[in-house]
């Protein structure tokens, strides 16, 4: 079986205000040719489809849009997981409109799908949370797990014991698969290498060696593509830049072809950076007009940086925010102690991050007050 295997589109999400819908249409297109050419059997889609539980009009438009032209109009079946910015239930609210054009969605941990055909695809068995497919003449146990919070697993976890549970829940829904065929998982979770516990945005973290020992392992929620070999466990990651720490790697889908035993091969397609995020550094408000002037004609979200002495009259504002790309002016007013080191929050414990930042900049360890509260403001990030 081959698969295409993508994850956290994040419809609707915006920069510092500014819209980045044309972007994920710029990607569903180059997404529809990479299908063409590819002739994938299945898309996998592992979760955070939209920004927030409650998108947009035009977000869901774009989503609808996009099943039709990547499946080729039901030529190519779809499955699709909710992500921790899913509303599960609103998601799956149109699963029986896209049935006829072979796409699936899931819109909870266990739910056992009905049997039968969704267009060029078919599930032969259902269980929960596990599906036996058959797609031209070939076979696949697909088992899917939803972002398993703790509200919906309906379970609460001690210390430690998330990531065994989470493992345990896997290993038991792959069981279902009685036949000799490629059995592939596909979640939206924190996957780590680490032994020790850590959390990243509120979100518990499963260890790589808690996780099953299948063909495949579909990931979302990290927007780095990663791979877990000894577990053929991949995120795909996010298709476009959607922070500005995300512009230190390419973007990419993965096509795995899948033979069972064990037998995977995975190819990364990188993806067009339709409009990177870019960062300037103005050493004069004057500078930093010329430079705004400049990049007008670019394809770039701009932040741009403006060292100065004084402070930023609104005119200089206005002259700089003639290039609608500036999504954020910065200035660092000479003399002033500044803390500019960029901290990518998807390859470290967030916690330990703010731990660090805390005791850089004024030598102390923060209470346990600040430390409650900083916490419950980064509970809803990735």
């Amino acid at each position: 079986m081959k698969i295409l295997h993508t994850s956290d589109w994040h419809f609707g999400k915006k920069l510092e205000g500014m819209k980045r819908i044309e972007e994920q249409e710029k990607f569903i297109n180059n997404l529809k040719k990479i299908v063409q050419g590819e002739k994938p059997d299945l898309i996998l889609i592992a979760g955070d489809i939209f920004d927030t539980p409650n998108p947009s009009a035009e977000a869901e438009t774009l989503f609808f849009e996009s099943l039709k032209r990547i499946s080729l109009n039901g030529k190519v079946g779809v499955v699709i997981i909710p992500g921790n910015h899913d509303n599960g239930e609103r998601l799956a609210a149109s699963k029986s409109l896209v049935k006829d054009i072979g796409v699936i969605i899931y819109k909870e941990p266990y739910e056992i799908k009905n049997v039968g055909k969704y267009s060029n695809m078919e599930i032969l068995e259902s269980f929960q949370g596990g599906i036996l497919l058959k797609i031209s003449e070939k076979k696949m146990f697909l088992y899917c797990l939803p972002y398993p919070s703790e509200a919906a697993l309906n379970e609460t976890f001690e210390d430690g014991k998330y990531s065994e549970r989470i493992g345990e829940i896997l290993k038991e829904g792959i069981e279902n698969n009685k036949e000799d065929v490629p059995v592939v998982v596909m979640t939206h979770l924190f996957v780590t290498r680490e032994d020790k516990e850590v959390e990243l945005g509120g979100s518990m973290a499963v260890k790589v060696k808690d996780l099953p020992d299948v063909d495949y392992i579909a990931l979302g929620h990290i927007h780095k593509p990663m791979k877990f070999t000894s577990k053929r466990a991949c995120y795909s990651g996010s298709p476009i830049e959607y922070r500005s720490t995300e512009k230190n790697f390419l973007k990419k889908v993965f096509i795995v072809q899948v033979n069972g035993n064990f037998d995977t091969n995975i190819k990364e397609i990188p993806l067009e950076n339709y409009k990177p995020i870019k960062e300037y550094i103005g050493n004069s408000i004057e500078e930093a007009i010329e430079i705004s002037n400049s990049l007008k004609e670019k394809e770039e979200w701009i932040y741009l940086k403006i060292k100065t002495k004084t402070h930023l009259k609104s005119s200089d504002i206005r002259k700089i925010k003639e290039n609608k790309n500036i999504v954020e002016i910065i200035p660092i007013l000479l003399g002033e102690e500044t803390y500019d080191e960029e901290i990518d929050y998807s390859e470290i414990n967030i916690k330990e991050a703010f731990l660090e930042f805390y005791k850089n900049k004024d030598g102390i360890t923060p209470s346990k007050e600040i430390i409650n509260l900083f916490e419950k403001l980064v509970g809803d990030d990735e």
